[in-house]
């Protein structure tokens, strides 16, 4: 036997002995003792605060709608709070592993290891309804461990709780672009390096042939592929980013000059528009941004292939598809 291979099979047991001790150690305070949570009534939470990890994050529902106010004012994703609050609704009955408060940082429950969710409510919105620490998962990994702010039982709860939980700010925030009915979009112009073309309904642009959609060209107007159009509408019309760039990052776009130029006139005749610019560290994702907005989004590439397709592509077969 090598001295490396040695070395190896060491190392191996000393993790297996670890190991071993932590999952009885965690068997032994599992406990028979059984307490229930107070039912939060979701329905009425008006605020929530989640702190701990790095993450520091507060929201407010304000006329039916949540809204990030800290660290910064932004809408909410609205599905992931009402996970949030429905998973708040689920902390029911949970076993207690251990009262000692020596052992609040070994689940993750501390004041300085465990993420804080404090849920408000009541007519002024200052009546606390909730305030526990999430901690790390059990080693069976089918529960969490958690812990009332202001008392030293440890419970665990059914679920891998943290996730619902512990995200950063960005992923709080609403990745909306555009969210319009499909009927609405008239038009679609897309200016590029390679590509440059106006995609139109019926009728909206003079001297059309009588397609269901046409495609207009240096070269001319012809009747587009109903397909192609479709999905090109239904991209633009719900255009909806992958993230936001990291607090702090520096951005260096030449935002008067973008990669890439999408402007869809709806049919009310008001316009709506969407530059793109390269992520010079990533070069899967643009950095992109709305008219006349100030909010950055991150968005994969990919989500635009359809709108960057050849304009050969987009361009009627032998015959026109329906449309909508």
């Amino acid at each position: 036997m090598t001295g490396s291979t040695r070395k190896l099979l060491i190392t191996f047991g000393i993790l297996l002995v670890v190991t071993v001790a932590w999952t009885t150690l965690e068997r032994r305070q599992t406990t028979s003792r059984v307490r229930t949570f107070d039912r939060v009534e979701v329905e009425d939470v008006t605020r929530i605060s989640i702190s701990g990890k790095g993450n520091e994050v507060n929201l407010e529902k304000r006329g039916g709608t949540w809204i990030i106010t800290e660290p910064l004012e932004y809408p909410a994703n609205q599905t992931l709070v009402e996970d949030l609050l429905e998973k708040a609704g689920e902390l029911a009955t949970v076993n207690v592993v251990s009262s000692n408060p020596a052992n609040h940082d070994l689940y993750e429950v501390g004041t300085d290891t465990g993420v804080l969710v404090q849920l408000y409510g009541g007519q002024e919105g200052n009546r606390r309804m909730l305030s526990v620490f999430i901690g790390k998962m059990t080693s069976d990994f089918n529960h969490t461990y958690i812990r009332r702010f202001s008392e030293d039982d440890v419970h665990t709860a059914s679920g891998l709780v943290s996730g619902y939980f512990n995200k950063t700010v960005s992923a709080w925030r609403d990745r909306t672009i555009f969210s319009l009915p499909l009927e609405s979009l008239e038009q679609v112009s897309v200016v590029g390096e390679d590509t440059d073309y106006t995609l139109a309904r019926r009728g909206s642009l003079p001297e059309a042939p009588d397609a269901p959609w046409v495609i207009r060209t240096a070269d001319g107007v012809t009747a587009a592929d109903s397909l192609q159009a479709m999905t090109i509408i239904r991209r633009v019309a719900t255009l909806t980013a992958s993230a936001f760039p990291e607090p702090g990052e520096v951005i260096e776009a030449d935002w008067e000059n973008p990669l890439l130029t999408i402007t869809g006139r709806l049919v009310d005749g008001s316009l709506i528009e969407v530059t793109a610019f390269d992520r010079p560290e990533d070069s899967s994702r643009y950095y992109v941004k709305t008219g006349g907005g100030e909010t950055v989004f991150l968005m994969y590439r990919s989500n635009l292939d359809a709108v960057l397709r050849p304009v050969e592509d987009l361009m009627a077969k032998e015959e026109a598809g329906s449309g909508f």
